[in-house]
């Protein structure tokens, strides 16, 4: 009776703190996000004129598949064009254009979760995150950015496009809100100077 009594309490704390993180198991399927459209646009050096555009995003929160309360997962599509225009002093030799994601957890909870009940038991032995100790805490430490690549290809030519459906991105033992946002990165040469343009798409919360 004393154990019973014992592993409630824990149990019940345990969801306290994860209300305090904003963990909720079973949160509601979020509707497909739409991103608004971007366009950068650079003169070289050398005179082109280097045009950088995202059209179409959308980021689609999901739930976790393993209903995991410390993940977040999500489909991310988008198209990012890069295009050389305009009569520049040298000749373009070559460049590349480069997408992905970038992935920002509020808090960190890397270290999991320790619930002490002040029992010796292996009950929760197979659940991660958790160990049975002594009291109920968790290491927090600042928020992290990760960041996903979709793709990279090389500039042959005037225009280099790279379409983007559906890549899965997913963001583990995070407390708290999780956002992401497309970035991409066009890059040109020539014999007389190196030019980038970056681009990134307004943040969306998975």
């Amino acid at each position: 009776m004393g154990f019973g009594k014992v592993v409630g309490a824990s149990a019940a704390g345990l969801l306290v703190l994860g209300a305090s993180l904003g963990l909720a198991a079973g949160d509601a399927h979020a509707e497909q996000i739409p991103v608004p459209d971007v366009t950068r646009v650079v003169d070289t050096v050398d005179g082109w004129r280097m045009t950088l555009t995202l059209t179409g995003a959308s980021i689609d929160p999901v739930p976790d598949m393993a209903a995991a309360p410390l993940s977040r997962q999500g489909f991310v599509s988008g198209r990012v064009t890069l295009t050389i225009d305009g009569d520049g002093t040298a000749p373009v030799n070559g460049g590349q254009l480069v997408v992905g994601a970038q992935l920002g957890c509020q808090l960190n909870l890397a270290d999991g979760l320790d619930l002490d009940a002040g029992a010796d038991t292996d009950l929760l032995d197979d659940i991660p995150l958790i160990g049975i100790d002594g009291e109920i805490g968790t290491t927090i430490r600042s928020g992290r950015l990760t960041t996903v690549g979709f793709g990279a290809k090389t500039l042959k030519g005037r225009t280099a496009t790279i379409n983007v459906v559906d890549a899965h991105v997913q963001v583990d033992e995070c407390g708290g809100a999780v956002s992401a946002r497309l970035f991409a990165v066009g890059q040109m040469s020539t014999d007389t100077s190196d030019d980038s343009i970056s681009l990134y798409s307004a943040v969306v919360h998975l």
